[in-house]
């Protein structure tokens, strides 16, 4: 189940990464998370660099290998790891143990993960050379032997099997000590003290990633979350600059300081965040007091990947950004008459127009037409739409007709006043809609395949526009094409649809334009991760008990005994040995276990609660 059920206000399908505009490659990217790691998959189709494929729709996306991405360490194993340690113990130690009377094969330190990688009995991210995982599986010379009771299950070995493809020779922060609620409280009120002047108090929040550090994740796995946080904040903004958020634990960068009108937001506008929050709480510690005296406000402070996928998909996405109802309305909003602007064009070729169309995309089942336009009044602000069809017949077939077609739904990119870009999809009235439909356009992203605005945009588009070329013009140009067309149409045409040159150049432009952006906000914009997109996804993984008891502030021992006197038996099965529940349960059940367990106010607690 997805986190979208948990968030929206309106019926949703589940989390996906849209396509806009037209179609190049883009990456499929997973973060290795609690229940596994993801490996990026790309298109073969031999696209690449800076791209036009709007949203964040795969054009050769694919499912996750279970590979981690190189430099990030799994987050499950900070569990699979001792869960393979205590496996080895139970079925193995009894023979191969320090203390074994009659140490077998010369393996005493069956106990000792790193020894076992250092002997070579472990080959870390190759369980099919690793000759204790060989021996687990050995039908004719098992270990333990055949006579043994005490012998690891099939889910045993393949916890074990995991652990060596991608756990193994990896550095774990399981044992790192503990952040408490108050020490988080403590910071984040010392910050303002000493770093905030007195002015500028009432503008300012906070996002904690504390929640991940407590479920043992060390920093580089954090680390594409700090970039995900600058990233969405920055594309939520209607201001010219780019402010990251600051770290207000320069060692640990866990608590981040955000001063609200660096993004254009007002206090009413984070409330909204905040309302729309499950994982909100109002804190109730004297120093929580404290805070909420200093900055005006009840909720300081988020969790930053639960912020993360909220506010990167509708309904919030939309409001934050304010992104009206209808394409029209944000046509007249940025002072561009789209018609207008094409019938110049093809009248007296200004080159400010621009269109390519094409056979073939990887987002869209159909033909496709993208258009770019730049604002009148700032030069370095550009607005992308593109026409996506049901079919390729009739007065859908812009290639027969490019001035006559009937388009059954598009897609918007729009460059922020800071750089980066907005984005929006519509239907074929023009109407705002939330997803792509799903007969239209496809996003390989997600198992359903469907399009989201916001978040698969930002999935797509991490390196800007997608390079695309041109069909319609350089078939004519060659003797070729669909559509019969006199001397008047060609020239219109030509006016209209630049060569595959020109048009990459803008693209390139764009490109260049978003990334410059990007870097600025201290992300980097050449990788494989897209952070917005990966965090997106990783935030919909199975929630663990530690992970869980990390989101309520509390240690796992702590709450595994605290499970029963919850309201509710839906969180139950977190204290069942390696399992887990769905992300959806644990949201739905978040606010009313804040209350039962009196860690905070929630809109779930009775009235006088507080007292």
């Amino acid at each position: 189940m997805s986190q979208r059920s948990s968030y929206s206000t309106t019926p949703l399908v589940t989390a996906a990464a849209l396509a806009l505009l037209a179609g190049g490659a883009c990456k499929t990217v997973v973060l290795p998370s609690e229940s596994g790691g993801g490996e990026d998959t790309e298109s073969t189709d031999g696209n690449s660099g800076p791209s036009t494929d709007g949203g964040g729709g795969s054009e050769g996306g694919g499912s996750s290998t279970g590979e981690p991405a190189d430099g990030i360490v799994p987050a499950h194993c900070s569990e699979s790891s001792p869960a393979t340690l205590k496996i080895l113990t139970d079925n193995c130690a009894k023979c191969h143990g320090g203390s074994a009377p009659q140490p077998a094969g010369s393996i005493n330190y069956i106990t000792n993960l790193d020894a076992l990688i250092k002997e070579g009995k472990v080959v870390p991210g190759r369980p099919e050379d690793s000759r204790v995982f060989l021996r687990m599986i050995d039908e004719n010379s098992p270990m333990p032997p055949a006579a043994e009771t005490q012998r690891p299950t099939d889910t045993d070995i393949a916890v074990v099997e995991r652990w060596i493809s991608e756990c193994a020779g990896k550095s774990s922060c399981s044992d790192q000590p503990f952040i408490t609620r108050e020490e988080m409280l403590t910071l984040i009120l010392s910050d303002i003290g000493n770093n905030v002047p007195l002015e500028q108090q009432k503008f300012t929040r906070y996002f904690s990633f504390v929640h991940l550090y407590n479920t043992g994740w060390c920093s580089d796995q954090i680390e594409v979350y700090r970039q995900a946080l600058a990233k969405l904040v920055n594309s939520l903004s209607d201001e010219p600059g780019i402010r990251a958020p600051i770290p207000i634990d320069p060692e640990n960068r866990l608590i981040y300081r955000i001063d609200i009108r660096d993004y254009g937001w007002d206090a009413a506008l984070w409330d909204t965040i905040a309302d729309f929050d499950p994982y909100a709480i109002d804190y109730l510690q004297d120093t929580a007091d404290k805070i909420k005296k200093d900055v005006q406000s009840k909720i300081f402070v988020l969790a930053g990947d639960a912020f993360l996928a909220s506010a990167s998909q509708p309904p919030l996405y939309h409001t934050i950004l304010d992104i009206p109802e209808t394409r029209a309305q944000l046509e007249a909003k940025f002072n561009i008459n789209v018609q207008a602007n094409i019938d110049e064009e093809i009248l007296n070729n200004p080159n400010k127009v621009a269109r390519a169309g094409f056979h073939n995309s990887d987002v869209s089942f159909n033909h496709r037409m993208i258009e770019r336009h730049e604002f009148k009044d700032a030069s370095n602000r550009i607005y992308w739409v593109s026409y996506d069809f049901a079919g390729n017949d009739g007065v859908k077939n812009f290639f027969d007709d490019p001035f006559g077609f009937e388009e059954d739904g598009g897609e918007i990119i729009f460059t922020l006043p800071n750089g980066l870009q907005g984005y929006m999809l519509v239907d074929a009235f023009g109407n705002r809609i939330d997803e792509g439909p799903s007969a239209v356009v496809q996003d390989k992203n997600m198992p359903d395949g469907i399009v989201v605005n916001g978040v698969s945009c930002m999935g797509c588009h991490f390196q800007g526009m997608i390079t695309v070329d041109d069909d319609l013009r350089f078939e004519i140009d060659n003797g070729g094409g669909i559509g019969i067309f006199d001397a008047q149409e060609i020239e219109a045409i030509k006016n209209l649809f630049p060569t595959r040159t020109d048009f990459r150049k803008l693209l390139v432009d764009d490109s260049t334009r978003f990334t410059a952006a990007v870097n600025s906000a201290g992300v980097p914009s050449d990788g494989d991760i897209e952070p917005v997109l990966t965090v997106f996804l990783a935030f919909d993984e199975d929630v663990t008990l530690r992970r869980a008891a990390a989101e309520l502030g509390l240690t796992a021992s702590d709450f595994s005994t605290l499970i029963g006197s919850l309201s509710t038996n839906d969180l139950n099965d977190l204290r069942k040995p390696d399992t887990s529940i769905q992300r959806d349960v644990f949201t739905s059940n978040f606010a009313q276990t804040v209350c039962d367990l009196k860690l905070g106010l929630t809109n779930k607690c009775p009235t006088g609660f507080e007292n």
